[in-house]
Order: structure tokens, then sequence, then C-alpha cells
């Protein structure tokens, strides 16, 4: 018999070869995690977020393609960190909850919230790139058991005019890659981190439709394009996990994945650099 996968109230169900795919490949797609009605239920949240309304976020709210003292009206990729830090109502949301299922089937019983985030590509903003990077190398290294779900939820459709997620599938399995500052020589003027691609590099992009999310660990390459559409958004939720024993050793150094954090990125940047 064949496994389907799927919502099953607040769970969503795996299959074997989804769970297999996602630690070969470094990435699943996973279709339909999301009803119309519960994206409907999650937008205002976000939205209030992604036009500036929500005060006292500092660096946690800023432009993902540019420097931290762009002004709001130029924002290529609006970038909002840890919004459930900013405002709480969003925690234990449908979200959050079919995602952790998710996480428990990929990393066991144990993953835990490590942080959310919504990013948003504005219409006709070709220079909202985001430059090829793991996320491993924006994060202090060192960790135990540090394997990452990163689920990352379409409310809109996306593809390749939007700026659509594109993966080099089976990178997790080859190291940490040198990253580059894109401009500036610390964390403080640059928090934009580059890697170069090979010509050995098998790129693969990843469409979405509204309610579909993508599930992708710490260690592979991505990255996507700017949004050339003259009038569509590319919104994305995230809600990333790790092990329990991961997430403490990070709080344990002060890093909780916000801009705000007060980390010794001078040290760790010349590590990934070298």
């Amino acid at each position: 018999m064949t496994q389907i996968s799927g919502r099953q109230g607040l769970d969503y169900i795996l299959t074997s070869a989804e769970i297999e795919q996602f630690h070969r490949d470094g990435y699943v797609t996973l279709r339909g995690v999301l009803s119309e009605d519960e994206l409907l239920g999650i937008e205002p949240d976000f939205d209030s977020f992604i036009r500036g309304e929500v005060p006292g976020m500092g660096r946690d709210f800023c432009d993902m393609s540019g420097s931290y003292d762009r002004s709001f009206e130029d924002y290529n990729l609006v970038n909002a960190v840890l919004p459930r830090k900013y405002r709480p109502s969003l925690q234990g949301n449908i979200f959050e909850q079919r995602s952790a299922s998710i996480a428990r089937q990929l990393l066991g019983e144990d993953a835990t919230l490590d942080y959310d985030q919504f990013l948003a590509k504005r219409p006709a903003k070709p220079d909202a790139v985001f430059t090829w990077h793991q996320d491993l190398g924006y994060w202090p290294t060192g960790a135990p058991e540090p394997l990452t779900a990163t689920c990352s939820l379409a409310l809109d459709d996306a593809d390749s005019e939007n700026g659509c997620l594109k993966v080099v599938p089976g990178s997790h399995k080859q190291g940490l890659r040198p990253h580059q500052p894109v401009a500036g020589t610390d964390r403080d003027t640059s928090h934009i981190l580059s890697i170069a691609l090979t010509e050995d590099d098998p790129v693969v992009e990843l469409p979405l439709k509204r309610g579909d999310i993508t599930v992708h660990d710490e260690m592979i390459v991505h990255g996507s394009g700017g949004n050339i559409s003259p009038v569509r958004w590319r919104r994305t939720y995230i809600a990333a996990f790790r092990s329990k024993a991961c997430v403490a050793y990070e709080r344990s150094i002060g890093f909780t994945h916000s801009h705000n954090d007060r980390i010794q990125w001078e040290t760790h940047l010349a590590a990934l650099t070298k």
C-alpha cells in the first residue's frame, strides 16, 4: 500500500520517501500543509509586521538584501525576525503546530522551535536577492546535534518570476563552505553573507503554491533571485527546529537568532572565511 502524506488535524504526516529525501538531498517539498482558511488566519499578523507596524524590533526588522541603515521605503526584501517574541499571540498557531509535527518526524521527538521569521519580497524588486549561503554560516558553530528542519511556508505562489527558493541538492554533505560578507568587514556593517557556486553545483528551483512548504537542513546551499513581477509579492513564513540540546547551547552563549544579539561575530566570520 502506498503511504499518503498530508494534513491530519494539527499534524502533517510524511511518507517514508519524503523523510528519506530530506536526509539524502537536504530538502523536501510538501504540498498543502496549510488550508486556505488557515492561511487567512495567519495573514493579518504577517502583513502587520511587513508593513513595519510592530515597534521596538531594532535590527530584527531590516532589509535582508541591504544594509541596516536603508530606509523602510527602500526595502527590497523585508525581514522580520522572531515575530512570536514581539507578538506573543502568534505562539502556538497552526503553522507552528504543523511544522513541529513535521520536524519531529525528521529530527526526532525532542525537536524544538529555535526561531521564526517573516520574509517578503516586494513586487518589482529585482534586487530582492537572497544570496547563496548555508544557514550554518550565519549561526555559531560547535553546537551539539545541529541538524535543523527549517520549514518555509509560501503565503503566495512562488516561482522563478517572484524569486522562489533554489537549492543545490546533496550539498549538505560537503561541509561548510567559506562565507564572505557582501559589504563591510564585520557583522555590524554586513549582516549578509554569501558563498560562490562552482560549475559542479546542480541548482534546482523549488516552485510552490500558496500553502505549500519547503523543509531544508542547516548545511544545504540555497538562495533565491529577485522579484521581477510587477505586481506579485513573495511572502514566506519560516519556523526552524533543532534539538533541545542544540537550542540550549545557542541560548547559553547568548544566541537567539536575533539581529540584536551581541555575539563575537568577528571571530566567527574569521573562521568562516578562511
